[in-house]
Order: structure tokens, then C-alpha cells, then sequence
């Protein structure tokens, strides 16, 4: 969630920055209640609808030297409203897990013992 919320709310916006969410995606899917089905799929069309239309603009300035100052600042904006929304969607259906609870008490356990 971390990195979601770290470039979804960076200034800069580099094409690299999209890889780190694919790596840590495995990582996340086994504690999340997210529905593959249809929550899973409107985020990851949110997410590749966005993304395309903010790399055509920015493609557009870089590669064509074209005047889309103004377009690329809305795709950005909408680019920053979908990272939102998918990061409120991961947060929403996360799962959270109480692995240090069970350790903590475990080592509670063990205190209690050697007293």
C-alpha cells in the first residue's frame, strides 16, 4: 500500500514507477477480499485506461514536440484519480492479518512460564 500510495502521490511520474506495483501484486493478493471478478477487473481498467491516456499525452510532448501541456496536466489529474481510487479499493478490501498478535502473545506465554 506503501507504494501505491508513494507514486500515486509523487510529483514526478515515470513509466518505471508502474513495474514496482506489478512485483508487490502477489504479495498483496493473499490477504485481500477483492473479487478478481469485478472489483479486481474495474481497478485494473481504471488503472490501464489511465495510464494509456497519460503515456499518449506525455508520448506526444516527449516524441512529437506537440504543445499538450494543458491535456498531459488533465491526464495527470485523472491519472491521480485513478491511483486513488484503486489505492481506497486496496485498503477497503484488505484483509489484515495478526501475525505479530499471535507472536506477541506467544512470547507473553514464555515470560510467564520462566517467572
Amino acid at each position: 500500500m506503501n507504494t501505491v500510495a508513494f507514486v500515486a502521490f509523487n510529483k514526478v511520474i515515470t513509466a518505471q514507477y508502474f513495474v514496482w506495483f506489478f512485483c508487490l501484486l502477489p504479495l498483496i493478493l493473499p490477504w485481500t477480499k477483492m473479487k478478481l471478478k469485478w472489483e479486481g477487473f474495474i481497478c485494473i481498467l481504471v488503472w490501464m485506461g489511465a495510464q494509456t491516456h497519460w503515456l499518449l499525452w506525455g508520448y506526444l510532448l516527449e516524441f512529437k514536440g506537440k504543445n499538450v501541456f494543458l491535456k498531459l496536466w488533465l491526464a495527470s489529474l485523472v491519472f491521480l484519480a485513478a491511483n486513488t481510487f484503486i489505492l481506497v479499493m486496496i485498503i477497503r478490501r484488505h484483509n489484515y492479518s495478526p501475525v505479530f498478535e499471535q507472536l506477541e502473545a506467544a512470547t507473553l506465554k514464555n515470560v510467564v512460564k520462566l517467572q
